[in-house]
């Protein structure tokens, strides 16, 4: 980890109607960090990521990303999400559009950038993500694996400053978790900032600096891959991780 903070939240809470989904939660995400967020069903994780970019508007406390205060209404906030590459648990790719023009679309309409450059620039994010053999196909051609990375790749085309996925793996067959965990655990060796939600322990065993656990809308413990898995403290946490490793 190294440089500042690309993502500072203060006391943040968000309700949908009565249920406080997340509790005065605090979260700093360093320049080059890897952090995987994780936790039961229902415990704030999604809303937490969905909230850096504002899919999800929080309606106590302060979040900065990248130097800019997210508020009610600002203007602007076009630009944040730019810079916050979100990769889902569904794919949400343009049925109609090739693999190559779901990955231009966002760079010719919203950066105003050339076909050619976009297509130049789409080209190099397939080859990253090991797909480019891909590109004149249409979703449906492809296998949910291929089309998480074609996801990624996307988000890759506007240069963002940190990647936040949300269970990118949940919605794929076992097989296919696999690749898309290689090319995610290819953009932490890069360098890449990124937010991780997910399930896949071995994933936040080899990649991450850091893992939270979320219950309850609150971030009860983190620490360390290291400490994490293998001193937990809160009972919480070992009851989670018994569960969920055999």
């Amino acid at each position: 980890m190294a440089g500042p903070h690309v993502v500072v939240m203060e006391k943040v809470a968000k309700w949908f109607g009565n249920f406080h989904a997340l509790q005065k939660v605090d979260l700093n995400v360093a320049h080059g960090e890897r952090l995987v967020i994780c936790g039961p069903s229902g415990s704030g994780k999604s809303t937490l990521i969905r909230c850096i970019n504002q899919l999800e508007k929080h309606q106590e406390g302060r979040i900065v990303v990248n130097g800019v205060e997210l508020k009610p209404g600002m203007k602007g906030l076009a630009a944040v999400r730019r810079d916050a590459g979100m990769v889902f648990q569904q794919f949400n790719l343009f049925p109609h559009l090739t693999i190559l023009d779901n990955c231009t679309l966002a760079l010719r309409r919203v950066r105003r950038v050339a076909k050619a450059d976009a297509e130049n620039l789409a080209l190099e994010n397939l080859e990253r993500v090991r797909i480019v053999e891909q590109a004149r196909k249409y979703p449906q051609q492809l296998s949910g694996g291929q089309q998480q990375r074609v996801a990624i790749a996307r988000a890759l085309c506007m240069k963002p400053k940190i990647m936040l996925f949300d269970e990118p793996t949940s919605a794929l067959d076992p097989e296919m978790v696999k690749e898309v965990l290689d090319v995610m655990t290819n953009l932490a060796r890069e360098g890449m900032t990124m937010v991780c939600v997910t399930h896949e322990m071995g994933f936040a065993r080899e990649v991450a600096d850091r893992v939270a656990f979320m219950d309850s809308g609150k971030i009860i413990e983190q620490a360390t891959p290291h400490k994490f898995f293998r001193d937990p403290e809160h009972e919480r946490l070992k009851q989670f991780l018994k569960q969920l490793i055999h």
